[in-house]
């Protein structure tokens, strides 16, 4: 049997020549090289946002718990461990936070445990402080080191732990009865310009206000 020739002519195969293909690349490349860095200072950022978050939210439940029970309880930070604490119920006044156990006074208990690596926290990129020029890229403008505008300055950690403890009237007193206000100032080393913020505490009201860096204005806006 004689097969007869097809009408229709095949079609040769289409593709992409080598310069073609190589200009595709150049341009993915490009792409890539400015949407990486792009994406990588957001996740720094979201990162830096969650675990200030996550501190406030910790700060609002000791105040919370101390106020709905009428007992004092106390928020840890603790730096070395990167987490969280919520302990109590302790004495009220005083006494309590004179006591050589404290914040783990006898009676008290962990409330609750945020670690700070489930918000995103890896090794040492959260640093707590305020940047300091070493930190900073060239040129950049000098962050503040001051209080912030509501007059509360950075506390200082004792041991790498900072306690704030609140009253059962929602404040927070010192060793001398007196109401004194706390303020934690938090950074990511790899964009400190980006991701810096603080959190400050007011002693006579335990009111908890969160603080961005604005570096347009260089100043802390709450």
């Amino acid at each position: 049997m004689v097969h007869k020739k097809s009408q229709y002519p095949r079609r040769k195969a289409s593709g992409f020549s080598v310069v073609e293909l190589m200009i595709v690349l150049a341009v993915g490349g490009i792409l890539s090289a400015i949407a990486i860095p792009q994406m990588i200072a957001s996740r720094r950022l979201t990162r830096s946002t969650a675990v200030t978050r996550e501190i406030m939210t910790q700060l609002r439940l000791a105040r919370q718990l101390a106020m709905s029970r009428r007992g004092a309880y106390t928020f840890v930070y603790d730096y070395t461990a990167k987490d969280l604490k919520v302990i109590g119920p302790i004495p009220t006044g005083v006494i309590a936070l004179a006591d050589p156990t404290y914040p783990n006074n006898l009676g008290s208990s962990t409330l609750a445990v945020s670690s700070l690596s489930q918000q995103g926290l890896y090794g040492d990129d959260i640093k707590y402080g305020i940047p300091t020029a070493a930190d900073l890229p060239v040129g950049a403008p000098t962050i503040p080191t001051g209080a912030l505008a509501d007059g509360v300055s950075i506390t200082p950690l004792v041991s790498n732990k900072l306690c704030i403890t609140f009253q059962p009237d929602g404040s927070v007193i010192d060793t001398t009865a007196n109401p004194t206000s706390k303020a934690m100032f938090f950074f990511n080393n790899k964009a400190p310009l980006d991701t810096s913020s603080a959190i400050s505490v007011l002693g006579a009201s335990g009111r908890i206000k969160v603080w961005r860096y604005n570096p347009n204005a260089n100043i802390y806006a709450e």
